[in-house]
């Protein structure tokens, strides 16, 4: 076990280490001048330009700069903000807290919406499997921000008691602090659960007409020990897997869902980062972001070689 953890590990540094590579030459591949930009004007003297670029360390080569960037950012510096002239690790951090709390509420609702209705549809089958993969297919068909979009609408008009945009810190109110996250969450979680809810009635009804689980059936078990200690049991591998990738999805759709619902999370942090040219700030968002993608898949893979035996390890 400890040398497949390590060999993913290994991978995983290197993906990201590709990662940021891509993330530095496509910000240097944008038209503008990170000069200007830092300056925040476009009335200045060259010589004053070329202090920034000194100071920024642009007048090095390309390969130079990566390398020293990288180096700051392994030693957790992740530059300064072109805007507010402020480290981007302090402000990333606190956005990061409220998106991984959105992410989490998220993926909580998302993976019990999913195994009960795939369960529901796998089990009761006729009407029931019907109205699931319809709803299903409805939610696959129909973009997170427009589900969240009309959410707002929702609420807004019909509903206006209820506060729809906006978000408390958890520090201040608790209980506000889940309210304010609850409708984003469920605009997140909703084509994710569909996902789930399909791989885990797909799963069910395969194990369902094993041997073993008729064995089981003529045994005289109950059907809530069969469902809990055959069917569950055996299909929660390819559910796991499926689950874990859709789940790692969610940081990259929180983007427009923050901006929608006016919370203060890391995707909003990168759509005003982008509006204002802060390229430091993309630069950051764009590594951590991917850090947690590539953790969170690798933590899968090796849940996935706990769960199935026949992973070698």
């Amino acid at each position: 076990m400890t040398r497949f953890v390590l060999g993913r590990l290994a991978w995983m540094a290197a993906i990201l280490l590709g990662v940021s590579l891509v993330a530095f030459l496509l910000m240097r591949a944008i038209p503008g001048d990170f000069a200007i930009a830092a300056a925040g004007s476009q009335s200045v003297a060259p010589e004053v330009l070329a202090a920034i670029r000194r100071d920024l360390g642009l007048d090095q080569p390309l390969m130079a700069q990566y390398l020293g960037w990288l180096g700051h950012a392994l030693t957790g510096d992740l530059g300064t903000s072109f805007v507010t002239r402020r480290p981007v690790l302090g402000e990333l951090l606190d956005r990061l807290a409220v998106t991984i709390q959105l992410t989490l509420l998220a993926a909580v609702i998302a993976a019990a919406m999913g195994v009960a209705t795939g369960l529901a549809a796998a089990r009761l089958r006729g009407v029931t499997d019907w109205l699931v993969r319809l709803w299903n297919g409805l939610m696959l068909a129909v973009p997170n921000y427009v589900v969240a979009t009309l959410i707002v609408l929702l609420f807004g008009l019909y509903f206006p008691e209820v506060t729809v945009l906006g978000y408390t810190p958890f520090l201040e109110n608790p209980l506000a602090n889940l309210a304010s996250l609850l409708l984003p969450a469920i605009a997140l979680a909703l084509a994710v659960s569909v996902t789930i809810a399909e791989n885990t009635r797909a799963a069910v009804l395969e194990v369902a007409n094993q041997d073993f689980v008729m064995v089981a059936r003529a045994k005289g078990l109950t059907p809530a020990t069969i469902l809990r200690d055959y069917l569950m049991r055996n299909a929660l591998t390819p559910v796991v897997t499926a689950a874990g990738l859709k789940i790692a999805a969610l940081l990259g759709g929180s983007i427009l869902v923050e901006t929608i619902f006016a919370i203060p999370g890391m995707g909003q942090y990168l759509f005003d980062s982008i509006n204002s040219r802060d390229y430091p700030v993309i630069q950051a968002i764009v590594l951590v972001a991917a850090g947690i993608v590539v953790l969170v898949n690798t933590l899968i893979d090796i849940a996935y070689a706990r769960i199935d035996a026949r992973v070698q390890m």
